[in-house]
C-alpha cells in the first residue's frame, strides 16, 4: 500500500475486522477519537469495539461520548477519517492483514 493509497474507505468495513483487529484499532486510537467516531457508525460495529475494551478504557469512552454528544457533525466525521487513518496504518504496520475482504489482528511475538 502506498502513500497515497487507503485500503478503507467506510466505517461500514470495520465490520470485516476480526476482534484482535479491533483491539489494535482501539488501543492505537486516541479516546477522544474513538468517542467521536462511534457516533458515526453503525451500532453493531461500535457494540464489537467497546466489547475488546477493558472495563475501565470502556467507562472512559463512554464518559466522553455523553460529553461530547453535542459536537459539530463535522468534528465528528473528521473523528471516523481519522479511525479509517489509524486502521490504515495498522495495515501498512502489519499489524493486521486484508485475507479476501476479511481482515485479522496479526499476533505478535
Amino acid at each position: 500500500m502506498s502513500a497515497s493509497e487507503t485500503e478503507l474507505e467506510k466505517l461500514s468495513q470495520l465490520s470485516y475486522f476480526d476482534n484482535l483487529a479491533l483491539y489494535y484499532l482501539c488501543i492505537e486510537s486516541p479516546p477522544q477519537t474513538l468517542a467521536l467516531a462511534f457516533f458515526e457508525m453503525d451500532e453493531k460495529i461500535s457494540g464489537s469495539m467497546l466489547g475488546v475494551l477493558d472495563v475501565k478504557r470502556r467507562k472512559y469512552i463512554h464518559e466522553l461520548m455523553a460529553l461530547q454528544k453535542n459536537v459539530s457533525k463535522e468534528e465528528k466525521e473528521a473523528a471516523a477519517s481519522g479511525l479509517l487513518l489509524i486502521a490504515d496504518g495498522l495495515i501498512s504496520r502489519n499489524l493486521i492483514s486484508k485475507q479476501g475482504q476479511y481482515y485479522f489482528g496479526t499476533k505478535k511475538e
